[in-house]
């Protein structure tokens, strides 16, 4: 043991000195006249034996924090590069980690963000000093103490860690993650480059377990769907911490385990400085903020540079040449986003937009890597049962949920009856046998779908269960679910 921490402040020490190195240099000074946003995220989600328990969980929550960089960071509109290193699986080990997290340091600026996010188990040794370790996959350590310290030094602006541990997965554990909707969009902006100091939380108080369930740990949850709706870390924590604590009790209560644990209590070590003048110092939000890609009605746009977003993010640039002339959406969804934008006037009616041939270009490009990438975003004429209108077939709402993760922003604009078939669109692809004579004639129409009678309990991919289970939630904030 002694030669292990010998060996662990060996290395962290190496790492400290390179962030010295760095500073003294100027080296970021010098090497970037471009804001990036750093990610790190550490999934230990391949456990063996007992400690496997949580795999599933850890993996929901690598899903989670996919989704906040995939479906709502635009480089073009923000002005600003990300990079992300991801350790998951076998591979999360605590001699990875090291390796990694020194290469990660090399390149980080003065005006940088780092994100760093961990999910795994965790263990408080001493009750006393309340120090915690980080476990990996391989059974090694890692002290969160000195990690955060070596983060702390890293030369920029703003440090986030979030560390989701010392975990336990009751199966009975249902996650309430709030009921007021989301605008993602402008709140991660701030929150990301709007803030400088260190953003360090922890999923529970010294002392205690955390908690959550396969779809993901509570932490995360919470603090996920919070950063989409507050624009400042005191706000984001303030509300994750009150609603984990009010949950567990109640959970725990409900599972008769009230002996075993108390409720869970995340723990905020320290959480930053907001920006009050972002101008000031020269942050001022660049004028494409409200774009996903602001000159798409000048210039022709690329395969290459599309394919590196997301599906959200090419169904809203897509739509945005339209919106610049003032065209009336249908769906709620592009009516909520784009009438939060300060550029868009709406003309009532107005269907007809004279784009330009570039334009027109431009939407069948985007559209055409939409498709490539499982698309498109949304259905553009999402059909009801008892709509069909003899038609042989029709688009599911999500022809992709069963790969990708879908959005909360849009899941919310949705009404009970589109929600309730989006759900029963993962269930047809494993030919659940419906009993509602609704859904049976209406999934008949459709060339994946063989109904299988023993097929009442499928086996769902990770990535269906996530999506079964943000369906779920934001059906239960609706009232619940539609029956047909």
């Amino acid at each position: 043991m002694k030669a292990e921490h010998a060996y662990r402040l060996s290395r962290f020490q190496r790492i400290c000195l390179l962030v010295a190195i760095l500073l003294l240099t100027g080296f970021s000074q010098s090497a970037h006249a471009e804001r990036a946003i750093h990610v790190f995220g550490v999934f230990c989600n391949a456990y063996e034996g007992q400690s496997g328990a949580i795999n599933e969980g850890v993996t929901a929550d690598s899903i989670i924090l996919n989704t906040i960089f995939s479906d709502y960071f635009s480089e073009q509109s923000w002005g600003v590069k990300l990079n992300r290193r991801t350790l998951e699986g076998k591979a999360a080990t605590k001699e990875a980690l090291l390796a990694e997290f020194e290469l990660f340091s090399r390149n980080i600026g003065p005006e940088d963000t780092v994100y760093i996010h961990f999910s795994g188990h965790g263990v408080i040794r001493d009750p006393l000093s309340g120090e915690q370790f980080l476990n990996f996959v391989d059974e090694s350590e890692l002290s969160r103490n000195e990690w955060a310290k070596s983060i702390a030094a890293l030369p920029c602006r703003l440090k986030i860690l979030i560390t989701d541990c010392c975990s336990s997965y009751p199966p009975e554990f249902v996650i309430a993650e709030g009921d007021e909707r989301v605008e993602p969009w402008k709140n991660l902006y701030a929150l990301l480059l709007e803030h400088e100091g260190f953003v360090d939380i922890t999923a529970a108080s010294p002392g205690q377990v955390a908690l959550g369930s396969s779809n993901g740990g509570f932490l995360t949850i919470n603090l996920e769907s919070d950063m989409q709706r507050y624009s400042s870390w005191e706000r984001v924590f303030e509300e994750t911490q009150k609603r984990v604590e009010i949950e567990t009790e109640g959970q725990i209560r409900m599972a008769g385990l009230m002996d075993e644990f108390d409720p869970q209590k995340p723990y905020a070590y320290s959480l930053g400085r907001r920006i009050e003048n972002p101008e000031a110092i020269g942050l001022k939000r660049p004028e494409s903020f409200e774009y996903v890609i602001p000159d798409s009605h000048t210039r022709e746009l690329s395969e290459d540079e599309l394919w590196q977003m997301g599906l959200q993010q090419l169904y809203l640039a897509r739509n945005e040449i339209f919106a610049r002339y003032g065209y009336d959406f249908n769906g709620a969804f592009l009516q909520e986003y784009f009438g939060s934008l300060s550029w868009y006037e709406k003309i009532p009616g107005f269907k007809s937009p004279s784009v330009s041939d570039l334009e027109t270009a431009n939407a069948a490009l985007i559209l055409k890597i939409e498709k490539e990438q499982g698309g498109p975003f949304i259905s553009s004429k999402k059909v009801m049962p008892g709509e069909q209108n003899g038609a042989e077939t029709f688009p599911d709402i999500f022809a992709y949920s069963s790969q990708r993760a879908l959005s909360r922003s849009v899941l919310q604009a949705m009404t009970p009856q589109e929600l309730s078939i989006a759900r029963n669109e993962i269930y047809a692809r494993h030919g659940y046998p419906f009993v509602s004579r609704a859904l049976q004639n209406y999934f008949a129409t459709k060339p994946y779908y063989f109904r299988d009678s023993s097929a009442k309990d499928p086996t769902f991919t990770d990535i269906e269960n996530h999506n079964l289970w943000l369906i779920r939630k934001v059906e239960r904030i609706n009232g619940g679910a539609y029956s047909w």
